[in-house]
């Protein structure tokens, strides 16, 4: 496919430090370039998206245990300071 692009002075300095400092031609780093917005932009779960969530609020931890702890996880919790 061939693509016919106009750009601006600042994005064609750009375009032209990238190919020298990567090393690649104009159609590779098009080609970076709409990998690296597909990533970024692409449709993401609800899970990835919650996940996302709590990762930017610092709510992300771990914890090894029972598989079924959703489960059972009241069996686990110390309830002493309740009584």
């Amino acid at each position: 496919m061939q693509i016919t692009a106009e750009l601006d002075n600042q994005h064609l300095e750009k375009l032209q430090m990238l190919e020298k400092t990567l090393k690649k031609n104009t159609s590779e780093l098009i080609a970076l370039a709409l990998d690296e917005f597909f990533i970024k932009n692409s449709a993401k779960t609800e899970g990835q998206n919650a996940y996302q969530l709590m990762q930017k609020s610092g709510f992300i931890g771990c914890v090894e245990n029972d598989e079924n702890l959703s489960e059972n996880y009241k069996d686990y919790l110390d309830w002493s300071h309740k009584i």
